[in-house]
């Protein structure tokens, strides 16, 4: 027994420090989700990796303690919202830790409309505005149930409980989305031919000084045979 001051951690990291893919995964995984550091994600794949090696343990045994066990591993992991109704074990060895990220109050918070990033749910959380069943919730990785889902609120002493607070998400209509839509249509491609042209342009006007020096050579050419008989007519007179 340690000591209880610093206790041992309940996760396991990385067993080794540098590994490209992973390092990349886990940056996108701390992007989309707001997470505060890697930890998070350990933590998550921890638990994953745990309900995983108890699927197996139980589809190894078929005793009746297995049996019982199996229902009350698939009916917590409903209650949870990790698997959908009907589900067996092989459902579980499919787990990834997306479908546990995507349970944690934060994401909820955020999927739900009361924010408009994760980050942003996750500062809301922590200061106290957002409420489970009529109680401050403060630790953004709890794990919300399916019930728990559906009671999620601002707090009723918040001041975002007003619908003209400005960090308030403000609610989406059709037009946005036909804004969005025709944006998507639109073709950028003559934008880039107008471009693309203004440098043929600048060469066509630039084209004409170039041509000037060429007229030079004739126009001496004419001069210099009226220079010979000039030449020749002052040498006559002599």
């Amino acid at each position: 027994m340690g000591d209880p001051r610093f206790p041992r951690k309940h996760y396991d990291t990385p067993s080794h420090p540098w590994q490209k893919e992973r390092i990349e995964k886990e940056n996108a995984l701390v992007h989309q989700y707001g997470l505060k550091n890697k930890r998070e994600i350990w933590k998550a794949s921890t638990n994953v990796r745990q309900m995983r090696q108890q699927a197996r343990k139980l589809t190894a045994t078929a005793s009746e303690q297995a049996q019982k066990e199996r229902r009350l591993l698939l009916g917590r992991l409903d209650r949870l919202g990790l698997l959908d109704r009907g589900s067996n074990l092989e459902d579980v060895l499919r787990m990834d830790v997306e479908k546990l990220l995507d349970r944690r109050l934060q994401t909820q918070v955020y999927l739900q409309g009361l924010a408009s990033t994760p980050k942003q749910s996750r500062q809301l959380i922590t200061h106290g505005h957002i409420t489970i069943e009529g109680t401050v919730a403060r630790v953004p990785g709890m794990l919300v149930t399916r019930m728990q889902e559906k009671q999620i609120a601002y707090f009723s002493g918040s001041p975002l409980m007003s619908d003209l607070h400005p960090v308030r998400p403000k609610p989406r209509t059709d037009a946005d989305f036909d804004t969005e839509a025709a944006e998507e249509e639109a073709p950028a491609a003559p934008a880039k031919e107008e471009k693309a042209g203004a440098p043929a342009e600048k060469k066509a006007k630039s084209s004409p000084k170039a041509e000037k020096p060429a007229e030079a050579p004739a126009a001496v050419a004419k001069k210099a045979p009226e220079k010979v008989k000039t030449g020749d007519a002052s040498e006559e007179k002599a």
